[in-house]
């Protein structure tokens, strides 16, 4: 089969790879559609250590189920499926309460030793699949995990009706969270983003106050918008030294935080506890949440997220280099890119 290698540092060949077969309970997966992630692209890049080359990255994946390994119990040739990262023990008190994203011993497709879906085929436990109905294509099955995670914090802690939300960051999760804040009937969502294209694109996903971060004062527009008390929920998306003190200043009294932007290994994080303290503000750590698949699949089929338009760019599995150079750009046109496999 045909593969995207990272071989090292900056560096991606497409080879011919034997093609996995699947052991007992697994299953191989012909990929249609793989989404390209800015963590695929910091790994390429040599920016975080998350995987060794040689390797075939790849951790948003759609596709057909081709084969069928011993003990396979649910899965059927032919599923449109697309995969839940997350390998965990199953056994421990994390798997055992629903949080197998923390299990100490798990591991994550796409990642070594587990080969990702920048290829033809992958393999995958049984456990990994969620399947997708016809009206989610394969595009958009792709990058549902980009999305999935905000999701999923969004489904362990909650949004009230009728709250203001402030969200940082017009990526891809930022996007997402707006979408979330909505459909949970936050009264009001603001949204700050940098550039033209992110600002429009915080509009069209329903942002009903959006704040250009380069040219205006965030933090007196948050608290314009909220009559001076700041917002109920702060959502970080960003993960930059600014965003992260301006998380703390814009909540409201006993708010609630949750960052999900991730800062780079070298930015040197001046967090403001004492405002935290006085302000008896709730802050969560966001990465994944393993029980927000299904029922995200749900939402999206139900009409209630727009992930159709998240897709703003497609490329062949040859042309994934150019994938990852718009991320690396910063290519404010992008949310996000599909690998289409022939």
């Amino acid at each position: 089969m045909k593969a995207a290698v990272w071989t090292d540092i900056n560096k991606i060949e497409i080879q011919d790879v034997p093609t996995p077969t699947p052991k007992e309970g697994e299953v191989l997966v012909k990929v249609k559609a793989a989404g390209v992630c800015a963590t695929d692209v910091h790994i390429i890049t040599g920016g975080f250590a998350h995987a060794t080359p040689p390797h075939i990255l790849g951790h948003e994946i759609a596709g057909e189920v081709a084969e069928l390994g011993d003990r396979v119990t649910d899965a059927k040739v032919g599923d449109r499926v697309i995969i839940n990262t997350v390998i965990s023990c199953g056994k421990c008190v994390w798997c055992k309460s629903g949080r197998n994203e923390m299990c100490p011993s798990g591991s994550e497709i796409g990642y070594n030793p587990h080969n990702g879906g920048y290829a033809e085929y992958v393999v995958v436990p049984e456990s990994c699949l969620v399947k997708i109905p016809d009206s989610i294509s394969f595009k958009e099955g792709a990058i549902i995990e980009s999305a999935v995670c905000p999701a999923g914090s969004v489904l362990r802690y909650g949004i009230e009706m009728g709250s203001t939300v402030f969200i940082q960051g017009g990526g891809p999760a930022g996007i997402a969270y707006i979408q979330l804040a909505k459909a949970c009937g936050a009264a009001k969502v603001i949204a700050s983003a940098r550039g033209k294209e992110r600002i429009d694109y915080a509009r069209e996903f329903g942002a009903d106050v959006v704040i250009d971060a380069l040219n205006e004062d965030v933090l007196s527009r948050v608290l314009e918008e909220t009559d001076g008390v700041g917002a109920r929920y702060s959502i970080d998306a960003a993960g930059t030294v600014s965003s992260i003190d301006l998380s703390v200043k814009a909540c409201a009294n006993g708010g609630d935080i949750l960052y999900y932007g991730i800062p780079g290994k070298d930015d040197v994080i001046n967090f403001p506890v004492t405002d935290i303290i006085l302000k008896h503000l709730n802050l969560h750590g966001c990465c994944g949440n393993y029980l927000s698949w299904e029922p995200f699949v749900n939402m999206i089929a139900g009409g209630r997220f727009n992930i159709k338009d998240m897709v703003t760019h497609e490329f062949s599995l040859e042309d994934l280099p150019k994938a990852v150079d718009l991320i690396r750009n910063k290519d404010r046109s992008l949310i996000k890119s599909v690998i289409v496999m022939d």
